[in-house]
């Protein structure tokens, strides 16, 4: 099971959380919810296919954000 999410930093625009790997001990991804509604991760999932992943979801499940669009404008 992934592990809970943590949020380090929230402003008016955005919210920046870290969440532990599900497969790898002691590797934690960065998550970050902007104003404008796009999410963005450090995880391969994101990174290569710019889907909406798990730890996206589990930030969106603890903040009550019912939004899986993400940005796929990151190279």
């Amino acid at each position: 099971m992934i592990g809970s999410p943590r949020l380090l930093e929230s402003n008016d625009e955005t919210l920046f959380f870290e969440v532990p790997s599900e497969s790898t001990p002691g590797v934690v991804y960065d998550v970050l919810y902007d104003k404008d509604h796009h999410w963005l991760c450090t995880c391969p999932q994101y990174y290569y296919r710019k889907k909406y992943c798990k730890h996206m979801r589990v930030c969106a499940d603890l903040m009550n954000i019912d939004d899986s669009m993400v940005y796929a404008e990151v190279a």
